[in-house]
């Protein structure tokens, strides 16, 4: 059987201290892994939120590496998921902007924002939610309206200063008539991520006026 080499996306929390990433990537070598590229999520006190890209064999299971990896003194695997091998966050981001810049309706905007955020943030589920608390657009299995209009009420958005990586669902002000952008996932945004949620909403924002509805 051909061992063919398969691509993961394996986000871990751990200690921010020289040499940590390196002794991850020593775990990940032990199992014939590749470490193709890097983000940092988030450094926050005494640890940080790292994003690998690793080429592994098909042989190597994800219960191993998340087993190997917990090996590793002060390591904790938050994720991990099987992507595309040409995966780059930074031209991804490019793509998700490319793709909204296309749309020619609001309609078709909200549509796109809600399908490119469900994939390039690996969220749960992307909803716009108008002012009046209607689902406008909707990618993967959103909770009812009620609740998401609730949820936003009572939370401050990734646009204001606030501890939201420990937060499983965020949201963004949009201009267009009021809208929400609300995402929610298994786990919390770290700031990188929320930085990119902003940015994809302002480039929104700034097409939206040029739409027709």
């Amino acid at each position: 059987m051909v061992n063919t080499p398969l691509t993961y996306l394996i986000r871990i929390w751990l200690p921010d201290r020289p040499g940590a990433l390196g002794r991850v990537a020593t775990r990940l070598g032990s199992l014939r892994g590749d470490v193709i590229g890097l983000e940092i999520i988030e450094r926050s006190g005494s640890r940080a939120i790292d994003e690998l890209v690793v080429s592994l064999p098909s042989s190597v299971s994800v219960a191993l590496i998340a087993r190997e990896l917990a090996e590793e003194d002060g390591v904790e695997v938050e994720d991990i998921r099987l992507i595309d091998g040409s995966y780059d966050p930074e031209i991804e981001a490019l793509e998700v902007a490319a793709a909204l810049l296309t749309t020619r309706t609001i309609a078709e905007l909200h549509v796109a924002l809600c399908e490119h955020v469900h994939r390039s943030i690996s969220s749960t589920w992307v909803c716009v939610l108008s002012s009046d608390g209607l689902l406008l657009a909707v990618a993967g299995e959103a909770p009812a309206a009620e609740w998401i209009d609730a949820f936003v009420a009572a939370s401050p958005s990734a646009n204001r200063s606030c501890d939201a990586a420990q937060l499983d669902t965020e949201w963004v002000q949009l201009t267009s008539r009021g809208a929400r952008l609300v995402l929610g996932r298994q786990y919390g945004l770290g700031a990188r991520e929320r930085q990119r949620l902003v940015a994809l909403a302002r480039i929104s924002d700034a097409w939206s006026d040029r739409l027709s509805c």
